[in-house]
């Protein structure tokens, strides 16, 4: 197995673990009995993780830069330690964002599927969504597809993808083919971005493209999830015609997907993209959505339960903070609650915090667990639950610039009133 890299090992430069001082360590008062700093697989200059697990296996994908050129990279944790890490993909026009960045999914037969951004147009926002599949556990990846059947020089991104039947995976993404379109010599500025999903089979078929929503926010991530039912439930921030953009819900359903709705009125009016989507997870047929809005003028974090296969959503909850960023994930877990991360400012610096929410108590427990006193960005931190564990990654910025770190969380045993 691989064993990482020494440097990324120390990453003690501005970095602080409110409750971490060595590899393992007890949290008395927090949620958490243990938490230990994972040694990565990843070289130094990684960037942008993305977590999924099956079967007890945590996988990841993430990018590399090497000189000139950018490299899409997949290793997977089982209990032996991380894999070799092997390269998905390597180009010199990948499209790079802190916000938009590849994502990964495994089907049910254990097909692995990893997307990444590349660039088609002149603008630095034009580019389209690559996919592959690995049936060797990533030991080789097949050649990249086109996701979507536009093929415009426009943006298309912000994936989330869910395995969704036997061998099938369910993709949605934002697109803006109708984006601020020229007809004849009239530029039609439409400010329309739009919701659209497909399908991928094991094999590589791609299915039908829907259009779920054809007027969204335009540069917000997107989230998805499915239940035991099979219902395949999608979340992302909306827009409305006098630029409210709330968090919205689209069901897929055996026979189609359903028209959404408004998940919470929170009433947020903001002329532009805000960067800070909603995050969305299922276990049995409980359903929880956290977002961040700013809704007359007031930062806070937000948390919604359904018990009904995501038909509905009970009153939203609020998390007590200081000053969110936003920033969210979320993870349900057995037993109904839901651990969501988010990203706020405490004294000038961000601050990775998470809490346990259930929708009887709300948010009774929460714990800070990293600091982050460079100038740069920690981003999109990731949460992923593997059996009992949670693993959190993130971007930490230090003096060599980006590079990842992770934690595995063990929650303690949940409280009666919970």
């Amino acid at each position: 197995m691989y064993r990482a890299k020494k440097s990324l090992i120390g990453l003690v430069f501005s970095i602080i673990l409110f409750t971490c001082a060595s590899s393992f360590s007890k949290a008395d008062n927090g949620l958490f009995t243990t938490i230990e700093k994972v040694p990565l697989p990843s070289e130094v200059g990684a960037q942008e993780a993305s977590l999924t697990s099956k079967d007890g296996i945590l996988y990841m994908t993430w990018m590399e830069k090497v000189n000139t050129k950018t490299k899409v990279m997949f290793s997977m944790k089982t209990a032996s330690g991380w894999s070799e890490p092997t390269s998905v993909h390597i180009g010199y026009d990948l499209f790079v964002n802190w916000a938009d960045f590849p994502s990964i999914a495994v089907l049910s037969n254990k097909t692995i599927a990893v997307h990444w951004l590349q660039k088609v147009g002149n603008s630095g926002f034009d580019y389209q969504i690559n996919i592959a599949l690995s049936s060797d556990n990533g030991q080789t990846w097949s050649s990249p597809k086109i996701l979507h059947e536009d093929r415009s020089p426009v943006q298309h991104g912000f994936v989330s993808m869910t395995p969704s039947k036997e061998k099938l995976l369910t993709i949605i993404w934002l697109d803006g083919r109708t984006y601020g379109v020229k007809l004849g010599e009239t530029k039609n500025v439409t400010e329309a971005m739009q919701l659209r999903a497909t399908t991928i089979t094991s094999d590589g078929i791609i299915g039908k493209e829907v259009a779920i929503d054809k007027r969204t926010c335009s540069c917000c991530q997107t989230s998805i999830t499915v239940t035991d039912k099979g219902t395949v439930i999608a979340a992302y921030r909306d827009r409305s015609e006098d630029e409210i953009r709330d968090i919205s819900i689209a069901r897929l359903e055996g026979n189609g997907w359903q028209e959404p709705f408004s998940l919470n009125d929170d009433g947020w009016e903001i002329s532009g993209c805000p960067v800070n989507g909603p995050a969305i997870s299922s276990i049995d047929k409980l359903v929880a959505v956290a977002w961040f809005t700013g809704a007359k003028g007031v930062s806070a974090v937000k948390i919604a339960f359904s018990d009904d296969d995501g038909k509905s959503f009970a009153t939203p909850l609020s998390i007590e903070h200081q000053d969110p960023i936003g920033r969210v994930d979320l993870e349900m877990l057995p037993g109904g609650s839901a651990l969501v991360s988010w990203v706020e400012w405490i004294d000038g610096n961000e601050v990775i915090s998470i809490c346990r929410a259930s929708q009887k108590h709300g948010c009774k427990t929460q714990q800070r667990l990293v600091l982050n006193a460079d100038n740069d960005s920690l981003n999109f931190p990731k949460l992923e639950r593997v059996n009992e564990d949670i693993y959190l990654v993130w971007t930490q910025p230090d003096e060599n610039g980006d590079n990842l770190s992770m934690l595995r969380l063990s929650l303690k045993p949940i409280d009666p009133f919970i």
